[in-house]
């Protein structure tokens, strides 16, 4: 069974987070090479020091550009609440599964059981926004 993304990859996504990740990891790779060298070296310090503030950057970046702007602009609950959607992976009832609205892979909570290939309506967006509400199609 494949696992489940983390909440914060899909809250800030994949193209976000990778960068910023290695961009971090080289920052703690020059700081660990300074500790390394003896404090000979002060160039490593500085480097590393400015990866990390690049890095984090970055992150403030991705959040406020990714999550907020675009959320904000271009998603709207409306759009969704009443669209069909198949169960990609079926769940017992109240459990989070996942089910394709619009060609796009949602979370979804049901207050029935569902199995997979099952036709659903969207009934409501939960507040974290990528979990839908839906109740089964008869």
């Amino acid at each position: 069974m494949p696992k489940e993304p983390s909440n914060f990859a899909v809250k800030y996504g994949f193209r976000a987070i990778v960068p910023v990740a290695i961009i971090l990891i080289f920052a703690i790779y020059l700081l660990i090479e300074y500790l390394i060298s003896g404090s000979t070296n002060s160039f490593l310090l500085a480097l590393s020091i400015v990866f990390f503030l690049t890095g984090l950057l970055l992150f403030v970046g991705f959040t406020i550009t990714i999550s907020s702007r675009i959320t904000k602009k271009y998603f709207h609950t409306e759009t969704l609440v009443g669209q069909n959607g198949r169960v990609i992976k079926g769940v017992p009832a109240n459990n989070v599964g996942t089910v394709a609205v619009l060609s796009e892979d949602w979370s979804f909570v049901c207050d029935a059981d569902t199995s997979d290939n099952e036709m659903v309506t969207v009934t409501e967006v939960q507040e974290d926004k990528v979990t839908l509400t839906v109740k089964k199609i008869s």
